[in-house]
């Protein structure tokens, strides 16, 4: 009988998130936390209130499983669920399955009624922090265009990528050779607009998918919400997304009346008195920060906004609401 959330990925960093979250959201319904790790029979997943073994999934799992969340190896989870002949829906974290017929792109804020599907895709963090943003700024005022240049942690790739970053800092400060496994470039106090030919990490790609899905969330709000340009590039950080943001507005905004309201709305907004927020400062905080809020000095219908918010939360936060609508 199908009883139980299954987590799968729950000893990646996205699966540690969401599981917490899971526990944070009182949400009814059983977690399992599993693995489809290759090398990992069993994995020590440590928490604060105790040490879990994340166990290899298995056929008994599979066959209690009400839903199924994927922080990783998303595609080899749909294939075991379709092998079990199971219907449980599986929450894709990755985007890996968004080509599968039937896979939806989710956004209950933006949506008018449940969604029924047999995958439910959770949007890329930064696509959906930009789509967050012009969502709120939207109803505040009618925006006309947008560029947006969004900055990447090491932490949306992974720990291997994280231990990268940390190896070639202390590489760097040690004046040795420099690991280049995963992005094949120095990343170390340095900017990539794209990695090296054999990087395990594409850039392009990951933009792509951004465009793509900003597009089908700008047609999903169904408000004239316009599309932005955005350049993705990778910073020398380890944890949680920003973005400097030019927003043209339909006419001349008054950003006094704009940062009232967007506060009205929830939005952790830092005013003039405040310092702008970081990627690290918003660690561990839901929705996004803006700051850093000014007027365009060449363009008088344009303003300049700076956002910041943790990866890893917004997509477990999204997947703990699209979990609840399931159950």
């Amino acid at each position: 009988m199908a009883n139980s959330v299954l987590l799968i990925g729950a000893d990646s960093l996205l699966g540690r998130e969401v599981r917490d979250r899971y526990t944070v959201g009182k949400v009814r319904t059983r977690l399992q936390s599993a693995t489809l790790e290759k090398d990992a029979a069993a994995v020590f997943a440590a928490s604060e209130a105790e040490i879990e073994v994340v166990a290899a999934v298995d056929a008994s799992m599979i066959e209690e499983a009400v839903a199924v969340v994927a922080s990783n190896f998303a595609a080899e989870a749909w294939n075991r669920l379709q092998e079990a002949d199971s219907s449980a829906p599986l929450i894709d974290l990755t985007g890996a399955l968004e080509k599968v017929p039937g896979a939806v792109l989710r956004a209950p804020l933006f949506e008018a009624s449940p969604v029924e599907a047999p995958i439910h895709l959770i949007p890329q963090p930064g696509a959906w922090l930009l789509a967050s943003f012009f969502n709120d700024l939207h109803s505040i005022q009618p925006v006309t265009r947008a560029v947006v240049t969004l900055f990447e942690p090491a932490s949306q790739s992974g720990r291997p990528a994280i231990d990268e970053l940390q190896k070639q800092t202390i590489a760097l400060l040690s004046f040795k050779a420099l690991p280049k496994v995963q992005y094949d470039a120095q990343l170390s106090f340095n900017i990539l607009p794209r990695t090296g030919e054999d990087s395990k990490i594409s850039i392009p790609d990951r933009e792509a998918r951004i465009q793509r899905e900003l597009a089908k969330l700008s047609k999903l709000h169904g408000e004239g919400l316009p599309t932005p340009s955005v350049r993705l590039v990778h910073a020398p950080t380890f944890h949680g997304y920003a973005a400097s943001v030019w927003v043209e507005f339909a006419k001349r905004p008054n950003l006094k009346s704009i940062i009232a309201k967007l506060k009205e709305q929830g939005v952790d907004v830092r005013d003039e008195d405040l310092d702008p927020p970081t990627n690290t400062g918003v660690s561990g905080q839901s929705g996004y920060a803006a700051g850093a809020i000014e007027a365009d000095r060449n363009h008088p219908n344009a303003a300049w906004f700076w956002l910041a918010a943790d990866n890893f939360r917004l997509q477990a936060d999204l997947t703990i609401e699209v979990l609840r609508e399931l159950l």
